[in-house]
């Protein structure tokens, strides 16, 4: 009877070694999807920076002395080529052309009298009338004469060119800045007044810098050698809210010299403006396309960094992650244009399949479980 309470002891040890063996099961690879990279030509833009500038403009002065009579305009109006803007008080200028007419007159009288003396002289020399002497004296007299003509006309010329600036037009079509002077002001007094400005506005130019690291391979591939019927290709404008302006540009003249202090070479491209919605002074991007001839993109998600570089994880024929190091080329879209990096030995192919989704489970070394993913069209523009 006293050995009944080790009857459940040895129970217990019986049911303990009856239980299973505890295994350790791994779990399952990472899933995550993958995209094979894209190759096509794409076009892409350079941006530079640049201001828009008045392709003319031209400050309105007084030419000659005078009261302001008239001002024939509203400040900020357009004109158009040979509209009145300004009269200046024309009674003294009138006078003067009177009085120059009147001298001309009175040199072609004389003139004329001239001539008739020495036609007599002639003829009374040709009778030995008179000396030698007087003939060549109604021949100098006739000169002199017609020198006087000349010297009237030219006064009276003159005095017409004063009188026509009593009238001040428009020199060229374009905008007018406010009048700086009011009617009953003395003008030209001792120096051409500045009555106003006018600013051409269609065309347009917009001027920017470009650095010399971008110029140089440009002028490598010989852009800056003069090709008969070699144009440079239409560039587009980007404003300052980051609309861009419907109309493209021309780049028509490009600095002959790049400037020492800034490093950089400055060039114009012209748009035509033809709904006057630029205005000079405005801040803006030029977009200049660059055509990219097989050109790899991958998503710009599927990108890292890490202390090497720039890289991508791809997953390798035995679903193994893989980094690949890589240059980042310019946006088209949501993909990235990417470009070998010449210090690593693997470059990323159009065979590599891209991690796009699942990136914080997957690490270089490990394996996965991978799915295939529909590729984005890339967009056709990029800057």
């Amino acid at each position: 009877m006293k050995r009944l309470p080790f009857l459940p002891v040895l129970s217990l040890l019986v049911l303990v070694g009856c239980t299973p063996k505890n295994e350790f099961q791994a779990p399952p690879p990472p899933a995550v999807t993958v995209q094979m990279p894209e190759q096509k030509t794409v076009t892409v833009f350079e941006s530079f920076p640049g201001r828009l500038e008045a392709f003319d403009e031209v400050d309105i002065r007084a030419r000659v002395k005078g009261f302001l009579k008239t001002v024939d305009f509203e400040d900020g109006q357009r004109v158009k080529e040979g509209d009145l803007l300004f009269t200046i008080e024309p009674a003294e200028y009138i006078a003067a052309v009177n009085s120059a007419k009147a001298s001309l007159a009175q040199a072609e009288a004389a003139l004329k009298l001239a001539k008739a003396t020495q036609q007599r002289m002639e003829k009374a020399y040709e009778t030995k009338a008179v000396s030698e002497v007087d003939v060549l004296t109604a021949e100098a007299e006739t000169d002199s004469a017609a020198a006087a003509v000349q010297a009237a006309q030219a006064a009276l010329d003159n005095a017409k060119l004063d009188l026509s600036y009593t009238e001040i037009h428009a020199p060229m079509a374009g905008r007018l800045a406010r009048r700086l002077m009011s009617v009953g002001n003395l003008v030209g007094d001792g120096q051409s007044t500045l009555l106003t400005k006018l600013v051409v506005e269609a065309p347009i130019a917009a001027y920017y810098n470009v650095d010399e690291r971008i110029v140089l391979p440009y002028l490598q591939g010989g852009i800056r050698k003069t090709q008969p019927g070699k144009t440079h290709p239409p560039v587009k404008l980007e404003m300052a809210d980051g609309s861009m302006h419907s109309e493209t540009g021309v780049v028509d003249y490009i600095d002959p010299e790049v400037d020492p202090e800034t490093g950089t070479l400055r060039a114009r491209a012209m748009f035509k403006n033809a709904d006057l919605a630029l205005l000079p002074g405005l801040y803006g991007k030029i977009l200049i396309p660059n055509e990219i001839e097989n050109a790899l993109l991958v998503p710009d998600l599927a990108i890292q960094q890490d202390m090497a570089g720039t890289f991508v994880l791809t997953v390798n024929a035995e679903n193994v992650v893989e980094s690949i190091y890589i240059t980042k080329g310019p946006l088209v879209g949501t993909l990235r244009v990417v470009q070998d990096d010449t210090t690593k030995d693997r470059q990323l192919t159009v065979q590599d399949r891209i991690i796009v989704n699942g990136l914080q489970r997957a690490r270089p070394g490990i394996p996965v479980t991978a799915s295939e993913a529909q590729a984005a069209a890339p967009a056709s523009v990029a800057k």
